[in-house]
Order: C-alpha cells, then structure tokens, then sequence
C-alpha cells in the first residue's frame, strides 16, 4: 500500500488512462480520466464505493497510467486495451452472436451480395444482422430477382470478359457482366439500387418498377408485365413487415437497458427511413451496481468500435458518461456529426420504452433459459447416476461410435460431455488403420486403445500444457451392444485403468433405447431428463462419425477426378484443394485464379482449366 501511496502522489493534472493490477499482475480494471490525479485518488481515498467497486480495491495490488492529449484520444485507448484484456471488474459486451449479415464486395468492378456470419473491415458494404433466417432468404431472394446481381465467385474486370455466359444468366438470374453483356457504371447503378432497398428507402424502385410495369403493359407484353407486379407485390411484403416509427423518413438507432443480478441486457433497433429494419440484442457482463449511464457508455464505446454502419443518430433513454468525448470519438470515426440524444416527448420516447420492454423480456428469457439448463443438467445426471448405480454423478461422459460402412474409409468417433453438455474441444475422429474387413468390436479395440495410450503418454510428460486426452472420463458408453460393452471393458483391464463401461443400445427403429452392461439390460424411463440426454449423446457421436465418414469419401472421391488431369498428382491435388476447398470452386475459377496457387506451374494450370472448360 505504501507502494500505491507513493504512486498516488506523482499523478499527473492531465487526460488519460488508468490500469488497475493484482497481486499477480494481472489487469483487473481499465479506466479514463479527465484528471487522472482527481479519478484515481477517489479509489484509494474514498470509502463510499458501490460493493463491486470495494471489491476491486480489495484486489489492487498495483496500477499503472497513460498520459494522453485530450480526453477522446483516453476514451479510444481505454476501449482498446478493456477490448484486449477482458478485465475481470470492467463491463464487458458478450458478443458471440453469429447471426448473419448481407455483404456487398462493393471493392470489386462488379460486386457480389453473399451472406457473412461476421463483419470486417475489407472494404465491403455490410448490412444486418438479421436474426431471422427466414427474412433473410426472402430479402436474398427478392434481390437476386430484381437485380440480377452475378452469382459466380470469379475475379471480374472491367475490361476483361469470357467468351460465354454462364447457366446462371441463360436462366434469366444474372446479367452476365462476366460476358461484357453489362457496362461497370450500369451494373454500379444498379448495386446502388440495391444498397437503397437494404436501407429500407423502396419509393424509388417502387416507382421504377411500377413504370417498367406500365410500360410493358402498354406495348401488350403481358407476361414481362406481370413479372414487374410479382416484383412489386415482394418489395411491398418485405415492406409492410416493417413497422414505420418515424414520418420523417429518418435514420437512427434507438438503444434500452434492462440491468439486474450483474448482467444487462441492451437491446438496439436499427431505424432506417423512418422504419425499424432490425433489432439485436446484447449481453454485458460484470453490472452489478453499475448505472444505466455507464452501461450505455461502455456499450456504445464497444458496439459503435466495430460498426460498419454509424447512423447520424443515436436515441438512448439517459445520457451517458461522457458523453462529449464519446460524441468527439463517433464524429473522428465518421468525419461527421453523431448526435447522442435523449428523447424526452413523443414518439421517439415511445420507441424507447418499447425497445425497454424488449429487452426486459431477452433479460428474463435467458435468465429463464439458464435456470432450465442448471435443472436439467442436475436431474439428468443425477439420474443417470441412479440408473446405473455410479458412486458419483458423471460429470465427464466420453461416448465412441464406428462408422464401418464399408471396407474402405473406417473411422470412429469420440464425443465428450462436461456437465450434461456437449464439449466440443475434446471432441475427435480416429481413422480405423489395422482392422482388415468389417469388424466393429476390433476397430473399438483399436480406437479405445489408441485413446488410452495418448492419456497415459500426456501423464507421463507433465512438462506439455496442452492435453487433448486427459483428463480420463467419469464414464464411457460405446454405441452398440453387450459385446461392445466387453471389448471396450477388456481394454481398460489391459491398461490396469478403471472407468465404468455401459452401452447404448436402439430399437429397431435405429431410436436409442436403453442403456446395456456387459450382461444385463437397464431401462430408463424415455421421459427422464436422463433419457434425453443419451439420445443426445448416442445423436452426436453418430452425426460426427458419419460426417467424418463422408467427408473421407468425398475427399477421395475429389482427388479421383484430379487426379485425371495431366500433371496433378496427389501433392498438387492437395494444393488445389487446400485453395480451393472442392472440385466445384475449381471448376467455376478463372485460368489466372488456378495460376496463382503456389505450386501450379503455367501448364499444369492450363491443363486443369481446359479440362473444366471442354478444351
């Protein structure tokens, strides 16, 4: 503590950071100041502190800080370094959400709309997320047929073309810019077109549409203008599913807080011509005490880091903190004004208090969900601990399955659960590779034995920090029957190892049905929490191994029909593959796109595209 004193006393009158240490160095808290000397001095001298707060003092054992030039420049540095370090007294945004987005590779000559789980900074236009699957198919289907944006993967340029289109524009589903058969700047004008209807602004299409319709109408050709109404009558549809908040047409987002038992729940709306075109939901951790203010803070500081969309305005219910410096940090990320506003009348106030309730509900949801998990995981295993008469409840389940379809391409899998729940890092395949035939009860004798003997490898190396086989389960199930349950018992006795065996066994209907010893069958109830966790189990070891199974067969399948080709043997083959990832992507690539792979000569490229390409 003298130390910290010490400390206190050369603190400087300036802007900055501050990083607060335990005993361990470890970064526990990330903060920005005005005055760093004021801030940091209010820690240590101070004694009404919230109880998270005191419970970080408890836990400073050092602490360091960072001069900067203004109070935006130590709002940036702040949000990057809690970003890097993930301190454990910071509130943190959970964002592991995949939802998908819609790209446009608005860096290309003739840009692509394709689906992307995450957004980054490629240049590309990104819009969404889209929470629901089925929206999105319907939106990607509504431009694919009124745009007719290019479908195809290829490099295109402006000035280069193929001497054919592909089936995609004979179907009447592409321009084919590929083929010159549309200009750079018309096709730019048309994703133009498109980024508008992804805004939610439809009056200018609707209007050329509708004039499209007319006119084709006129000249008597009915059938092109009833295509223009289907078009319509879609663009309408995905409309009216948006509700209009807004009579001016404005752009915005609208931001609510629901804050309780140490974790907020911030729900977003994304406001575009007057209408809500989508809405996301995030969870930040470490709250407990804190204010709406500095949960808005930190959660606009964290979401807007890595927008690839800022609107001109940001609706929130309170005023954050720091809210100057934060408005200075969005106006240099967007070189131009962001206005933070809190609506105090009307409408906009309204659409607060909904998006409110909104995340209200996503709070008690998952706080619902959560609660559910916990009882299942205790019933299901605290049952399946009676079933089978273990001393203990199986926290650590590993479960094996043979895919032994045919002679060639045996393989197993391994699937683990911790705690009623799958964990997928402990998850692994096995190539069966010194059984002859079809032989299941040698090939898990082969599999359990390879198992065993990594485990043991990994305990006698203590000095390896990484353990992809220990440590040894609470209990194995082998999916088959009493024979199964034997080979498996037979090679944990060859290793003097003691882990309890029990089969999985199914119906005729291929369902699971019980669970099976090496002599006797037990029955579980099929409306126990323990029931449908081995139907789980017994799922997933074989949805993996028939998937590693296929992907197997495929892949030598794939290396068959190279493997034709003059000059690609088995290492180019892997060269190909590994850049392309299947024969259909090369296939559709360009001669200078097979050129490039590393280890392709000119030739050899020259070979592999006229084979595609029927010369």
């Amino acid at each position: 503590m003298n130390e910290i004193n010490e400390k206190l006393k050369t603190l400087p009158d300036k802007s900055g950071v501050y990083i607060m240490k335990n005993s361990d160095g470890d970064i526990i808290y990330v903060g920005k100041a005005k005055v760093l000397k004021n801030r940091v001095r209010q820690y240590f001298r101070g004694s009404n502190h919230a109880p998270k707060v005191a419970k970080m003092i408890e836990n400073v054992a050092d602490f360091e800080y960072i001069i900067t030039d203004s109070e935006k420049e130590a709002l940036i540095l702040e949000n990057n370094l809690i970003k890097e370090n993930k301190p454990k007294y910071n509130i943190l945004l959970k964002d592991d959400k995949t939802y998908p987005f819609i790209k446009i590779t608005i860096n290309e000559d003739f840009p692509r709309v394709l689906i992307s789980r995450r957004p980054i900074r490629d240049g590309a236009k990104y819009f969404g997320p889209y929470c629901s699957n089925y929206n999105l198919k319907e939106v990607l289907g509504l431009i694919n047929e009124i745009f007719m944006l290019r479908l195809c993967k290829k490099t295109i340029y402006a000035n280069q073309c193929d001497d054919r289109p592909c089936l995609y524009y004979q179907l009447g589903k592409c321009m084919a810019p590929c083929a010159g058969n549309v200009s750079k700047d018309k096709y730019q004008r048309i994703v133009t077109d498109v980024i508008s209807f992804l805004n939610g602004k439809y009056d200018n299409l609707t209007t050329l549409i509708t004039e499209k319709m007319k006119k084709a109408a006129s000249e008597l050709d009915f059938e092109t203008a009833a295509k223009w109404r289907d078009k319509l009558n879609a663009i309408s549809i995905v409309g009216e599913n948006q509700k209009v908040v807004s009579a001016t047409g404005s752009d915005y987002d609208a931001i609510a807080v629901y804050n309780e038992n140490a974790t907020a729940c911030v729900e977003i709306f994304f406001v575009r011509s007057g209408k809500i075109v989508g809405k996301e939901h995030y969870f930040l951790s470490g709250t407990d005490g804190a204010s709406v203010s500095s949960i808005l803070s930190e959660f606009v500081k964290q979401y807007y880091d890595d927008a690839t969309f800022i609107p001109h305005e940001i609706l929130l219910p309170q005023e954050p903190d720091d809210s100057e410096a934060i408005s200075e940090w969005l106006k240099t990320k967007t070189e131009r004004n962001v206005k933070l506003s809190v609506p105090k009348i009307g409408d906009k106030l309204k659409l607060i208090g909904m998006i409110g309730a909104n995340a209200k509900k996503e709070h008690k949801e998952r706080e619902l969900k959560i609660m559910r998990d916990i009882s299942f995981k205790n019933n299901a295993l605290s049952s399946l601990q009676s079933v089978t008469g273990l001393s203990d409840a199986p926290m650590l389940i590993e479960a094996y399955d043979i895919s032994n379809i045919s002679t060639s391409h045996k393989v197993a899998s391994m699937v683990t659960f911790k705690e009623g729940k799958p964990f997928r890092e402990k998850y692994r395949n096995f190539k069966i590779k010194y059984v002859a035939g079809q032989d299941d009860y040698a090939c898990m004798d082969e599999v359990l034995s390879r198992r065993i003997e990594r485990g043991l490898s990994e305990m006698e190396n203590k000095n390896d920090s990484i353990n992809k086989f220990l440590p040894f389960p609470d209990v194995i199930l082998v999916d088959g029957s009493h024979m199964h349950v034997k080979t498996a018992q037979e090679v944990l006795r060859r290793y003097d190892i003691s882990i309890p065996v029990f089969g999985l066994a199914k119906d005729d209907k291929h369902k699971t049905d019980a669970l099976v010893t090496d002599s006797e069958r037990l029955n579980i109830d099929k409306h126990s929490e323990a029931f449908m966790l081995l139907t789980q189990i017994q799922d997933e070891i074989h949805r993996r191994a028939i998937t590693y199974h296929r992907k197997l067969r495929d892949d030598s399948l794939l290396k068959t029909e190279l493997s034709k080709i003059k000059g690609v043997g088995d290492k180019k083959c892997k060269l190909l593959l590994r850049r392309f990832k299947s024969v259909k992507r090369i296939k559709e690539a360009t001669l200078e796109e097979i050129s490039s792979v590393a280890g392709i000569d000119k030739k050899t490229a020259q070979n592999v595209y006229g084979y595609f390409n029927g010369f």
